[in-house]
C-alpha cells in the first residue's frame, strides 16, 4: 500500500502540489491572524440591582488619577474634584465627543479658589451717645464644626464716627500719609484720622494684618462715599466675611442636556456658550454663583463703646501702629452686637452682586490644591495626612498689603498642599481678571441622579462613627468651612464656562498656569441606555472602553454604583482658642456597582471570521480529494476485483490526504514564524506549530466524505460512462430536444453535479455573509452593533484584521470557485469538444462557463449577504434602509468575484477542449 501511494503521489505531484499550497496557504493565515484575535479590552465586573438610571454613565478622570484605596476596593473618593485641578486636554474631550454611542459629554474644569469679600454693615446709630465723635471696636467670635472649634479675633474691627464730613486724602505714594480725613468748610483735608495700613508683616494670620476700621461720618456717610447699606443719616461698624468660591468651568450647552443647570437658574441669566471679555484694558469672566454656601460658620460680634477720651484721641490723628495700641489697650462699654451666619452673609453678598450696576470683582489670586493621602489605621480606618502650608501662599504682591485677607479657619489643619496663582501685575497692554456675577443657580435643581459623589454639585457632611465623636458633635454631621486646605469642602459654588475660564490658565495674566490639560472630569451619558438590563451595560462597556482606547484615560462606569461608609479619623483642629477634638466620622464613598477591568481577551467574532478561513479552505479540499478520488476509478475498481477491502482503499486515499495535510501544515507553520516576524505579530513556536496537526486535521475532515464515496465497492466502468452524469447531451439525449442556450446548458451542467456546485456557492456564502456583516457594522451601525441574543448581551465591532480575514476568505473563495469550474472543465471536455465539433465558437464556450459562474456567485453571494443581514439584524433589532443596500453591494461582488474566477478557468478551453478529446477513451 506504501508503495502504491507513493507512486499515486508521484505521478499526480502537479495537483498534490497545488493542494499542498492551497491548505498551506490558508493555515498560514489562520496562524498569523488569530495572533490578532487577542485585543484589549474593558469588562465590566459586578452585580447590578439599582433600577433608576444616573444623569451618566461613564465618569472619564485624567490618567493615573485614582488613589490606591479606590484601585483596591473599587471605591470613588467623595468630592475628588476638589483636588482635581486639570488633566485632560480639550482635544481628548473632542474626541470623546465624536465617538459613536456617546449622545453628551460634559466636561467640568476645576478653576480654584477664589477669595471674595463681603462688608456686612452693623448699625450703631442707637448707641450713639452724643453728637461728637465717638469710636466702636468689635471683636469677633468664629464658631465652626458644629461649635467645637472657635477662633477668637479681638478688636478684629473699629468705627469713628462723627458729625464731620470725611474724604479719602492725603499722599497716595506714601500709604502713611494717605486715608480718610477730616474735611472743612472749604473742602480741604484737614487731619488725617484713618490712615491706609501699611503692608502686613509676620504672617496672614497676625491680628493686626486682618484688622479693618472704618471712618464714617454723619454728614456723608462711610469714608465719604455715602450711606452704604444703611439709611441716610445712620453710622455704622463693618464686618468682613472673606468666602473662599471654588470655581468650576463647564461646557453650558453639554452641562444642561446632562444636569439641566439652565432649569436650575433662579436670578438672572445662564451662562452663553461663547463670551468675549467686556472692556478694553480687562478682561471679565461670566459666573453664576450657588444659592447655597454650604458653609457651617457662625460668628458672634460682640461690640465695646470707647470712652470720650480715647475717641478724642483717635480723632486728633495717628498712625496705624499707635491706632493699634489704643484699640487694643483701651477697655469699653459693651452694647448689642451681632450674630452672622455664612449663609445670611453669603446671599448678602450674591444679592449685592446681582444688583444692576454692581461693579465686577477683582481676582488678583487664586489657589489649587493637591488630593489628599491617608494611613490606614490597624481597625480600617482612613487618618488624613496633615500637611503644612507656607506663609508665602497667601502673599498678594499685587495690592500691597502684604498678604491677602483669609479666613482665621484657614490656619487650621491642612490636609491638603496648597499652590498659589497671583495675578501678574497689571499694566495698560496687560489684562485684568474679573469676575462678572449674571445669575444664581440652586443645586438642588440639578438633575444629578444617585452619583452626587462621582463628580456632582454637593458635599455629603461626615456622620459621627462612634459615641465619643456623636457626643462631641451632638448628633449631627460636621459640615465645611472655609479653609479650602481642610478635609471637607464644599462642592463649586461658582460656575462659568469652559471658553471664559481660558482666562485663568492664561501665562500672561496668572503666575504658574498651564492651559494644556484643563479638563478635571468628563461625564459622559451614552445613548441607547434605558436601565441596568445586559444590552444597556454592554453599550456602557463598548463606550467606556472606546474612550479608554482614544483616550488613554481612567472610566469609571456609574451604573449601579452606590454609596458605602468609610471611617474616617480626622486629627484635631490646632489653631483655634479652642480647638475641635479628634473625631472618628464616617464618610460616603461610592462603591462602583460594576468595575471596569482592562484585559487581554479574546474578540469571538474575529475568531469566528478566522475560522471561516479553514471552512472556505475545507470546502476547496472537499472538491480536491473529490476528484482525485474520481480520477482513478478504473484503478480503483481493478483493486477492489482483486480483493481490496473498502478499508483499505479508504486508507489509501486517506494516506494521500494525510501526506498533502501533513506537509502543508509543516509549511504553513514555518511561513507563519517568518510572517508573523516580518508583521510584527504576536505568533509563538508553540502556536505555529500546531499548524501541522490543524493542516493534518482539516484535509482528513474535508476528504472523509469524498473518500468514503469514493471506496464503494463499484464493478469496473464501461467505456459508455464515466460513472458521472453528462450534463450536455445532442438531440436525443436526456431530456430531449436541443442543447439549448448558454443560461439553460450552464445551469443543467451545475444541476447535474449538485454536490460540487453546492460545495462553491457554500464558500462563496461564507465569505458572502463575513463581509455583509463587517460592512454593516462599519457603515450602517458606525462601527458596533449591540444586541442580544439568548438573553445575553452581544456587541460586535469591525477591526481592519476583521477585513483581512474576510479578504483571504473571499479569495479562498474565488480559488474554490476556480477550482470547481476547472474540474468541470476537464470532466466534460468530451462534451464541450462536442459543442465545438458541432459549431460552438470559442467565446460562446467561454461565455458558458463564465454563465456557470455567475450563477454560482449570484446563488451564493446571495444568500450569504441575505445570512449576514439577518444575523445582524437580529442582533441590533433594527433593519436601517442603509443595510438593504450594503446586502445588494455584497452580492454583487461575491458575484463579480466568482465570475472573474471562471474567466481565469476558461482560459485553459483551447488545451483541454479539443478534437482528439472525443477519442481519448
Amino acid at each position: 500500500m506504501i508503495h502504491l501511494l507513493l507512486v499515486r503521489l508521484r505521478v499526480n505531484w502537479l495537483r498534490v502540489t497545488a493542494l499542498v499550497l492551497g491548505v498551506a496557504a490558508a493555515t498560514t493565515s489562520f496562524i498569523v491572524l488569530t495572533g490578532q484575535v487577542a485585543e484589549q479590552r474593558l469588562e465590566l465586573r459586578g452585580r447590578v440591582s439599582a433600577p433608576d438610571r444616573p444623569s451618566y454613565d461613564i465618569l472619564v478622570r485624567p490618567a493615573n488619577s485614582r488613589t490606591e484605596t479606590e484601585r483596591n476596593q473599587a471605591l470613588v473618593r467623595p468630592n475628588f474634584l476638589a483636588g482635581q485641578f486639570g488633566g485632560i486636554t480639550l482635544r481628548q474631550w473632542r474626541e470623546i465627543q465624536r465617538l459613536d454611542g456617546v449622545e453628551v459629554a460634559a466636561p467640568i474644569a476645576m478653576v480654584g479658589y477664589l477669595m471674595q469679600r463681603v462688608e456686612i454693615p452693623i448699625d450703631l446709630t442707637e448707641h450713639l451717645t452724643s453728637d461728637g465723635p465717638q469710636l466702636f471696636t468689635a471683636s469677633i467670635n468664629r464658631h465652626t464644626a458644629r461649635g467645637l472649634s472657635v477662633f477668637d479675633r479681638q478688636d478684629i474691627s473699629f468705627s469713628y464716627v462723627t458729625p464731620e464730613p470725611v474724604g479719602l486724602g492725603g499722599t497716595p505714594d506714601d500709604l502713611s500719609m494717605y486715608g480718610v480725613a477730616i474735611v472743612g468748610p472749604d473742602g480741604r483735608r484737614l487731619r488725617l484720622v484713618c490712615p491706609t495700613r501699611p503692608p502686613a508683616t509676620g504672617g496672614p494670620f497676625e491680628a493686626r494684618n486682618q484688622r479693618n476700621g472704618t471712618c464714617w461720618s454723619r454728614t456723608n456717610g462711610r469714608n465719604g462715599q455715602g450711606f452704604i447699606g444703611l439709611p441716610e443719616g445712620h453710622a455704622g461698624l463693618i464686618v468682613r466675611w472673606n468666602f473662599p468660591f471654588l470655581l468650576a468651568a463647564v461646557d453650558p450647552e453639554q452641562e444642561a442636556k446632562l444636569a439641566g443647570l439652565d432649569r436650575a437658574v433662579t436670578r438672572g441669566r445662564y451662562l452663553p456658550q461663547t463670551w468675549a471679555g467686556v472692556g478694553p484694558d480687562r478682561r471679565t469672566v461670566p459666573v453664576l454663583m450657588a444659592e447655597q454656601a454650604g458653609l457651617d460658620i457662625l460668628d458672634e460680634v460682640s461690640i465695646q463703646r470707647l470712652s470720650p477720651a480715647a475717641a478724642a484721641q483717635f480723632g486728633a490723628g495717628l498712625t496705624s501702629a499707635q491706632l493699634d495700641a489704643l484699640v487694643e489697650r483701651e477697655g469699653g462699654e459693651r452694647v448689642p452686637g451681632a450674630r452672622i451666619t455664612a449663609q445670611g452673609a453669603y446671599q448678602r453678598m450674591l444679592s449685592d452682586r446681582l444688583r444692576s450696576g454692581s461693579p465686577d470683582l477683582l481676582v488678583d489670586s487664586y489657589w489649587t490644591s493637591d488630593p489628599v493621602d491617608y494611613d490606614t489605621e490597624p481597625d480600617g480606618s482612613l487618618r488624613p495626612r496633615p500637611v503644612i502650608n507656607p506663609p508665602s501662599v497667601w502673599e498678594a504682591p499685587v495690592n500691597g498689603t502684604g498678604y491677602v485677607a483669609v479666613p482665621p479657619e484657614a490656619a487650621d489643619t491642612a490636609f491638603r498642599r496648597l499652590h498659589h496663582h497671583p495675578v501678574l501685575p497689571v499694566a495698560e497692554d496687560q489684562p485684568g481678571a474679573w469676575l462678572r456675577v449674571i445669575g444664581a443657580f440652586d443645586q438642588s435643581r440639578l438633575t444629578e441622579g444617585s452619583t452626587q459623589a462621582l463628580g456632582g454639585y454637593r458635599t455629603e457632611p461626615l456622620a459621627p462613627a462612634d459615641p465619643a465623636s456623636s457626643a462631641h458633635l451632638r448628633g449631627q454631621p460636621l459640615l465645611p468651612d472655609s479653609n479650602f486646605a481642610g478635609y471637607l469642602l464644599p462642592a463649586p459654588t461658582m460656575l462659568t464656562s469652559l471658553e471664559a475660564a481660558a482666562l485663568f490658565t492664561d501665562s500672561s495674566v496668572f503666575t504658574d498656569v498651564s492651559d494644556a490639560k484643563p479638563i478635571s472630569a468628563i461625564k459622559v451619558r451614552v445613548a441607547g441606555v434605558r436601565g441596568v438590563d445586559p444590552v444597556s451595560r454592554e453599550r456602557v462597556r463598548l463606550v467606556a472602553e472606546a474612550v479608554a482606547s482614544a483616550t488613554g484615560l481612567d472610566v469609571d462606569v456609574t451604573v449601579g454604583s452606590s454609596p458605602t461608609s468609610r471611617r474616617i479619623l480626622l486629627p484635631a483642629g490646632s489653631a483655634g482658642s479652642v480647638n475641635r477634638p479628634e473625631l472618628l466620622l464616617s464618610e460616603q464613598w461610592q462603591r462602583k456597582g460594576v468595575v471596569v477591568t482592562v484585559l487581554r481577551a479574546v474578540d469571538r467574532k474575529s475568531l469566528l471570521l478566522f475560522v471561516l478561513v479553514l471552512v472556505v479552505c475545507g470546502v476547496f479540499i472537499a472538491n480536491a480529494a473529490a476528484a482525485a478520488a474520481r480520477s482513478p476509478r478504473m484503478e480503483l475498481s481493478t483493486l477492489s476485483c482483486l480483493g481490496w477491502s473498502r478499508g483499505q482503499l479508504m486508507r489509501l486515499l486517506l494516506g494521500e490526504m494525510a501526506v498533502v495535510g501533513a506537509s502543508a501544515g509543516l509549511i504553513g507553520a514555518l511561513a507563519a514564524l517568518a510572517g508573523a516576524q516580518a508583521l510584527d505579530v504576536p505568533v509563538s513556536t508553540g502556536r505555529a506549530l500546531a499548524a501541522v496537526p490543524a493542516a493534518l486535521a482539516v484535509t482528513l475532515l474535508a476528504a472523509a466524505w469524498p473518500v468514503w464515496r469514493a471506496s464503494l465497492p463499484t464493478p469496473l466502468p464501461g467505456k459508455s460512462s464515466t460513472g458521472w452524469p453528462r450534463p450536455v447531451r445532442g438531440g436525443g439525449g436526456r431530456g430531449g430536444g436541443s442543447v439549448g442556450g448558454p443560461l439553460r446548458l450552464a445551469y443543467r451542467n451545475l444541476r447535474g453535479d449538485s454536490a460540487r456546485t453546492g460545495l462553491a456557492m457554500t464558500a462563496v456564502a461564507v465569505g458572502s455573509a463575513g463581509l455583509t456583516g463587517l460592512l454593516a457594522i462599519t457603515v450602517a451601525f458606525r462601527g458596533s452593533v449591540v444586541g442580544s441574543l439568548l438573553g445575553d448581551a452581544i456587541s460586535l465591532q469591525a477591526r481592519r484584521v476583521d477585513y483581512l480575514a474576510v479578504s483571504i476568505t473571499l479569495l479562498l473563495a474565488a480559488i474554490a470557485v476556480a477550482d470547481v469550474s476547472y474540474l468541470n472543465i476537464r470532466e466534460r471536455r468530451e462534451d464541450l469538444a462536442l459543442l465545438r465539433a458541432v459549431g460552438w465558437t470559442s467565446s460562446q464556450l467561454g461565455r458558458l462557463i463564465t454563465v456557470e459562474g455567475l450563477l454560482i456567485g449570484l446563488a451564493g453571494s446571495g444568500a450569504g449577504a441575505l445570512l449576514g443581514l439577518t444575523v445582524t439584524a437580529l442582533l441590533a433589532g433594527s433593519v436601517p434602509s442603509s443595510l438593504w443596500l450594503l446586502a445588494g453591494l455584497t452580492a454583487l461582488t461575491g458575484t463579480v468575484i466568482s465570475v472573474l474566477a471562471t474567466l481565469l478557468t476558461a482560459l485553459s478551453l483551447p488545451w483541454l477542449v479539443r478534437a482528439p478529446s472525443l477519442t481519448e477513451d
